[in-house]
């Protein structure tokens, strides 16, 4: 899993400036702390005028400056337009149904846990809990807290569908000054300040909300109640124009083939009129990456500094505006326009692994425009205009829903756990389980080995420990024996608490795979490599290349290159009499898990400055 999946959040982030069940509740102590409240802020008739709401605020966060305008109306009723340096988000929630348009401009009806997330945060911008029977909701008290900012009345508040989340009442003045909400493993802290009097009730005019290392503020400059708000406002537009594009060879289609190095799908792409460079195809990046120093290169501006995710760890990334986009093959190829990019320091962290440079990644505002094919065993990309195709190969269809910008299917490992998983392209694994999964499920003490891994991410690196299950199954398909990641970290998209893993290429190569976004549905068609047992590396070593110098990485304790004596750091020279900087990396991968066991390899390193030749016996490992 790399660097490019950590975007997948950047939008979500951005838009989190965004008949009644049985058995609601509110214990006696909440009730005392919610009529406080509405007193404070000026009465139950004031309330009731707020049903509906109108605002248009300033908004800051990361170096970049813009505007909000929002509008609610009770009981379920909201919408937003964000509109920050390059980046316009646009979104709808009315009812059981909500939309949003990103910052390519392709209207996206959510689905999953990002329509329950949306209906939730609508139930609790009307203030629902607030209602006589707390909007379906419960609502309980669980004690004070004191802290620099004074003494709180805590209350847990939870809708009737989603997340819940724990409001914090001033002990002095009754109202509400902050908000601690969970969104997947982020939490999300919402100070409000600045209370100003409007039509009788009290407003926070001005609201800070922290997520991870990034500072989000608010500032009101208008704020009224109007008596209602036509419904239109909450419906999403029919044709909200998304990009054009421009076919370069056959309207409608275009077939790239692609180079498949270190399991990754990469394709030529030009920026602004530039020389076509090596990108990555990612469907797991919610938005298109272009590595900083190649948008140096290239000439490409860009504004903020917006904490990002990746596997394990964490990256800056800023925003900017592609005047031309093309991804070509020869003559054949697409182009899109004025394509919204983050700026992050792709390559630095990532082309050790590569053995090559990557000058970004093609993400969901790229690869979303289409329906796209992935042939693992053509290396063939095709792209098909959505509105026209119809599949017409074999396998078979699977449901997905989106995570974000992220399709995500049904898996069940071992037969027995189960779960939603991201379908990653941009991973180069079988599939990842995400920490919480792991823990939940108690799987590092039901596998009967394991090692550590170490991968690459914005930031660095991040462990992993990898074990052999019995099977993954993923619609009607079934891979036996398949090597699993099991994540150890506390941080990024491999501790989501709301999925159970990512599926990543060492599954998905075995198919052709079509992904379908306006259809949501995802097609596989097994592919030769179909029921191949998955292999793991005989020797033990990973090999990571700066410039021209090969150095070993993670050798796994116990492992033939361990006990010959190699160490983290050698600096390979020769691998059976080859100089290694000249190998190819696949190869050399090849080599080391299909050679069989028994078999010797001679790797002359230098150590601490010295020469040192080491004879390692391959053999199994996982």
């Amino acid at each position: 899993m790399w660097t490019s999946r950590t975007l997948a959040n950047v939008c979500s982030v951005l838009s989190l400036l965004l008949a009644l069940p049985a058995g609601a509740t509110i214990s006696p102590q909440a009730r005392a702390v919610l009529d406080r409240f509405v007193e404070a802020s000026g009465g139950r008739a004031a309330w009731e005028k707020s049903r509906a709401e109108h605002s248009r605020a300033s908004l800051s966060t990361s170096g970049l400056k813009g505007t909000i305008e929002s509008w609610r109306e009770a009981p379920d009723q909201r919408a937003s337009e964000i509109a920050l340096g390059p980046l316009t988000i646009r979104d709808w929630t009315s009812g059981a149904r909500s939309s949003r348009i990103d910052p390519s401009g392709k209207l996206q009806t959510l689905d999953g846990k990002d329509l329950e997330e949306a209906i939730a945060g609508t139930w609790f911008e009307n203030q629902r809990w607030l209602e006589p029977d707390q909007g379906g909701g419960d609502v309980s008290a669980t004690g004070e807290v004191t802290d620099s900012l004074g003494t709180f009345a805590v209350l847990e508040v939870k809708p009737p569908a989603g997340q819940a989340r724990r409001l914090e009442f001033d002990i002095k003045t009754g109202l509400l000054v902050r908000v601690l909400s969970k969104h997947d493993q982020m939490t999300v802290v919402t100070t409000n300040s600045d209370y100003r009097r409007v039509d009788g009730l009290m407003v926070p005019f001005r609201t800070v909300q922290q997520v991870g290392d990034n500072t989000v503020i608010v500032q009101a400059e208008q704020v009224d109640f109007p008596a209602r708000i036509p419904d239109a406002r909450f419906v999403p537009p029919s044709s909200p124009g998304a990009p054009a594009v421009t076919w370069l060879k056959t309207a409608g289609s275009a077939r790239l083939p692609f180079e498949y190095r270190s399991h990754h799908v990469w394709l030529r792409a030009a920026v602004n009129g530039g020389p076509p460079a090596n990108f990555i195809l990612d469907t797991g990046a919610g938005i298109t990456v272009i590595d900083s120093a190649y948008a140096s290169y290239v000439g490409l501006m860009s504004a903020g500094k917006l904490q990002a995710q990746g596997g394990g760890a964490t990256g800056n990334a800023s925003f900017a505006t592609v005047d031309t986009l093309r991804v070509v093959a020869g003559d054949d190829g697409i182009e899109l326009r004025d394509v919204k990019v983050a700026v992050v320091n792709v390559s630095s962290d990532l082309a050790p692994f590569f053995w090559r440079d990557c000058a970004g990644i093609i993400g969901f505002n790229v690869i979303g425009q289409f329906v796209t094919r992935v042939d693992y065993d053509d290396r063939l990309v095709s792209l098909f205009d959505p509105k026209a195709f119809t599949h017409d190969g074999k396998g078979s269809a699977i449901p997905m829903t989106l995570a974000g910008n992220v399709p995500v299917v049904h898996i069940k490992v071992d037969g027995a756990f189960e779960g939603e998983a991201r379908v990653d392209i941009g991973s180069p694994a079988m599939l990842d389980l995400h920490t919480p999964f792991v823990k939940k499920n108690d799987l590092l003490s039901k596998v009967r080995n394991s090692v550590a891994t170490t991968a690459g991410s914005i930031g660095g690196t991040f462990e992993s420990r990898l074990a052999r299950m019995n099977s993954i199954e993923i619609g009607p398909y079934r891979i036996a024996d398949p090597i699993v990641g099991l994540s150890t970290v506390d941080r990024g998209l491999l501790a989501s608490e709301d999925y159970a893993g990512n599926v990543g290429n060492e599954l998905l190569d075995r198919f052709t795979i079509t992904l379908d976004y306006e259809r949501r549905q995802i097609w596989l068609e097994p592919g030769a490599g179909y029921r191949e047992r998955q292999s793991f590396s005989r020797l033990g070593a990973g090999f990571v290349k700066y410039g021209d110098e090969v150095r070993a990485l993670q050798v796994i304790p116990g492992s033939p290159a361990a006990v010959a004596g190699l160490k983290d750091g050698d600096v390979v020279k020769t691998v059976n009499g080859r100089l290694a900087s000249a190998l190819d990396p696949d190869e050399l991968q090849r080599q080391f898990e299909h050679d069989k066991p028994g078999t010797k390899v001679t790797l002359v390193v230098m150590h601490e400055g010295r020469p040192t030749t080491h004879t390692v016996k391959l053999r199994d490992i996982l």
